[in-house]
């Protein structure tokens, strides 16, 4: 058994994953903490990098490194497979290309924890978020932020993420983001391999959050801090991107039993969207959207209920 199990899904992204797993190495003040770090391969890591990545772990007092390769692609599918495959108290996950350049990361993590036996989660930030009063107006009344750092919106979107930087205090959340996101292992035990959840998995933190809440509360601690070297577009196609957002804040909606005005909120979100990606004639997103509310309207789409059921 370890005391915390780091999982690190990842497709084809040496560079910024030896950067993450360098920075994970020179977290400090672990004493007497037992680490495993799970790498969740879509892709392929040759072995002699997975040989200087067990090198730069071996700098904590006591780590070591796993390898999976996965049959099947998908960021969701690696979240789920991972559960079966660690055994530590503390589940902390990292986006392949975030850096933990604060060496008190994992300090700050655990000492959350221990604060109040009631968590079962604690997120972090990434640095650089923020929005303008007029992006916040917007956000709010297209209903992709809410007006409260910890609530998501509406739509179940997580727009209020960029009010994270203004905060101080640690703070109650409905979700993390997810580059940067840790769980006591037990609260996920509800996790299912839902078959709407492929490729890009839009949401699929959100997703996460909402199971773990079942169980206790989630928080954020604004001293946890990375930098996040997000790509600055998805990898997968424009189109398959925006009709996950549909499809998989759908499912969201109907997991979390929302009442029909937030399905309305949703529809709402994505018609704002949808016109935003015209103007810009990105029209792959835009064909990606309106597919996306064409199924949201679609009365006949119950082929995935058994997986709303407890």
């Amino acid at each position: 058994m370890h005391d915390l199990s780091i999982v690190i899904p990842t497709r084809n992204r040496i560079d910024d994953l030896t950067l993450c797993i360098k920075s994970i190495g020179k977290q400090k003040k672990l004493e007497g903490v037992s680490i495993e770090l799970l790498i969740v391969d879509d892709g392929d890591i040759p072995k002699e990098v997975l040989g200087l990545y067990r090198s730069l772990l071996s700098a904590l007092p006591n780590a070591e490194l796993r390898y999976y390769k996965k049959n099947k692609p998908g960021v969701w599918l690696s979240r789920y497979e991972a559960l079966g495959l660690v055994d530590g108290e503390i589940l902390l996950s990292f986006d392949d290309d975030a850096e933990l350049d604060d060496p008190l990361y994992i300090r700050r993590m655990l000492d959350t924890y221990a604060m109040d036996n009631s968590i079962v989660g604690v997120g972090g930030i990434a640095k650089g978020l923020s929005s303008s009063p007029s992006g916040k107006l917007l956000g709010r009344l297209t209903c992709q932020m809410s007006g409260s750092p910890g609530k998501l919106s509406a739509s179940t979107l997580a727009g209020s993420l960029l009010l994270w930087g203004e905060t101080e205090n640690i703070f109650e959340t409905d979700f993390f983001h997810g580059c940067n996101m840790s769980f006591r292992r037990e609260a996920l035990k509800d996790m299912k391999p839902y078959p709407w959840m492929t490729s890009y998995a839009v949401a699929d933190d959100i997703y996460m959050c909402h199971l773990a809440s079942r169980y206790g509360k989630l928080v954020i601690n604004p001293e946890m801090r990375i930098t996040h070297h997000e790509s600055p577009s998805s990898r997968d196609k424009a189109g398959r991107v925006a009709r996950a957002t549909a499809v998989n804040h759908y499912y969201l909606l109907n997991l979390r039993k929302a009442p029909v005005k937030n399905y309305a909120a949703l529809l709402w979100t994505l018609t704002y969207l949808t016109v935003k990606e015209t103007l810009k004639r990105n029209f792959n997103a835009v064909t990606g959207y309106a597919s996306g509310i064409m199924f949201v309207l679609n009365p006949r789409k119950n082929k995935y209920n058994e997986y709303m059921l407890d």
